[in-house]
């Protein structure tokens, strides 16, 4: 038989169940805007019986068993794999683009400006070769040429280093993510053991492995007892309430392609970190260190425009034969003032005179092996004397300017490497650099545009809609009423059935 007041202990059980229901609505509603936020539900089940034995053919009402958050794991690993590797395309077609900056981001700085003004100064200084004006013009032009490709290098290298400080402060953060989630570990595993709520404590957890994801490629198991195990390409970063941390060193190692960068490697052990293809830092280190075909990063770019520089100073200065075909180079022309110039060097570096070029040996290969595009200048020699400009190919013949246009053929027309004129051979780096920064950036379009997918996917699961919750409210607040006049009811029997036993 069942109890007395077991219609008042059902109507009792429905205002606690929605009351439950309005508070998580209200909760829910309040947090609309909340970043991270998981949309909580309200569990209900019935209650039966007292005992399967009981001759009661009637339940005991509803209790809220749970408030649990909405929330698809499954689309949460998908987000931060692809995450991770979005980030690390973002990075790079960044810094490719601000690369692409350093080689003429205006025209007063575009390099082939420079090379064609230098040039353009050349074929005039050919109509008159005695033109003192005219000279100084050609040298002028000439040193505001060394002057941008020093100004590219020299911002190549600060970006390197800049790029080597993003490292470090990734690694930074990687380890505050990693401690963060830990921390977090420990308290959602404690929770759950005494029945306690997560859900906002797992809202914090799912945040910093989103912000962790961005940085360094993961893997994510969930535990049994709530806790997230994270790990990376070589190693465990979180396990339990455990994080293990990462530290920079300095590369010292004079074969590595990081020598004298930050390389990553384990606190505890010591082992090299394994960065993988995933993350921003993967980006970082990619561009920071790549020097290859395969992987075409900062010190790539900065080995073509020494190239450029080198293969440039060395035909301009020693002339080049095509074919059957020699051009004279400045060394084999004279200045003006009957002055016997033969053997001065145009170009040099560290704005060492032709002497001093030459005196590191007799082989041309290893001797030019020493400009870059960082120290490329013009030699002491020309510098001091405009007059040494060697137009003419025989010394002592102002009119004569055959030598200069040879020069002037080696600048414009011919091969210097073999397969490229000198704005072919620029031509060809901006076009390699522009090539894998559009392809970078189209990579990167594709897959930023999948994680958005994937994010919409996740909030589609797990955002407040301010409808949704409006109908709940209303249902709750109708589901209130009805236990609450219920009550009302049974009351008012038990107040008659009273009075008739007191009666």
């Amino acid at each position: 038989m069942a109890s007395t007041f077991m219609g008042l202990s059902i109507a009792a059980r429905g205002l606690a169940a929605s009351q439950v229901g309005l508070n998580v609505t209200t909760n829910n509603m309040s947090n609309i805007d909340t970043t991270g936020y998981s949309r909580q539900l309200a569990t209900q089940t019935s209650i039966g019986p007292a005992a399967v034995y009981s001759s009661s053919l009637v339940g005991g009402g509803t209790e809220v068993t749970s408030v649990d958050r909405v929330r698809s794991f499954r689309l949460d690993q998908k987000y931060w794999q692809e995450n991770s590797a979005s980030s690390a395309l973002e990075a790079k077609s960044t810094y490719l683009t601000e690369i692409e900056s350093y080689f003429g981001a205006s025209d007063t700085d575009y390099i082939s400006t420079a090379l064609n003004t230098f040039t353009t100064a050349l074929s005039t200084l050919s109509t008159d070769s005695s033109d003192s004006s005219v000279r100084e013009t050609v040298l002028g032009a000439a040193e505001s040429f060394c002057s941008t490709l020093n100004n590219a290098s020299t911002e190549l290298t600060q970006l390197r280093s800049d790029l080597n400080t993003e490292v470090s402060t990734a690694v930074d953060q990687i380890n505050d993510y990693a401690a963060g989630i830990a921390d977090l570990n420990g308290q959602i595993s404690l929770a759950k053991a005494v029945g306690g709520s997560t859900n906002e404590l797992e809202d914090q957890r799912d945040a910093l492995v989103d912000k962790l994801s961005g940085l360094v490629g993961i893997s994510v198991v969930s535990e049994e007892n709530g806790s997230f195990t994270i790990n990376t390409k070589n190693g465990t970063l979180v396990s339990g309430k455990e994080a293990n941390a990462l530290e920079c060193y300095t590369v010292t190692d004079t074969t590595s392609a990081q020598y004298g960068m930050y390389g990553i490697r384990w606190s505890d052990s010591g082992e090299d970190f394994a960065v993988g293809d995933s993350g921003s830092i993967s980006g970082y280190l990619e561009i920071r260190d790549g020097s290859s075909d395969e992987s075409k990063g900062i010190p790539y770019y900065i080995n073509q425009l020494n190239e450029f520089a080198r293969s440039f100073a060395q035909a301009f200065n020693e002339g080049i034969t095509v074919g059957a075909t020699s051009y004279s180079g400045h060394a084999d022309g004279a200045g003006i003032d009957d002055a016997e110039t033969t053997g001065i060097r145009f170009f040099s570096y560290e704005d060492l005179s032709s002497e001093d070029l030459m005196a590191s040996g007799t082989d041309t290969q290893a001797v030019y092996k020493n400009i870059t595009a960082a120290n490329i200048s013009l030699s002491k020699d020309v510098q001091d004397d405009a007059d040494l400009i060697a137009c003419a190919s025989i010394s002592g013949e102002e009119g004569n300017n055959e030598n200069l246009n040879d020069i002037i053929s080696i600048c414009t027309d011919l091969d210097i490497s073999g397969s490229s004129t000198v704005t072919e051979s620029y031509n060809n780096i901006i076009a390699d650099l522009s090539t894998s920064s559009s392809y970078t950036q189209t990579q990167y379009d594709r897959k930023s545009t999948l994680v958005t997918y994937i994010d919409t996917s996740r909030s589609s699961v797990s955002g407040v809609s301010s409808d949704e919750e409006t109908v709940n409210l209303t249902k709750y607040q109708s589901a209130y009423d009805a236990s609450a006049a219920a009550v009302k009811t049974w009351s008012q029997i038990y107040d008659s059935t009273i009075n008739m036993v007191n009666d």
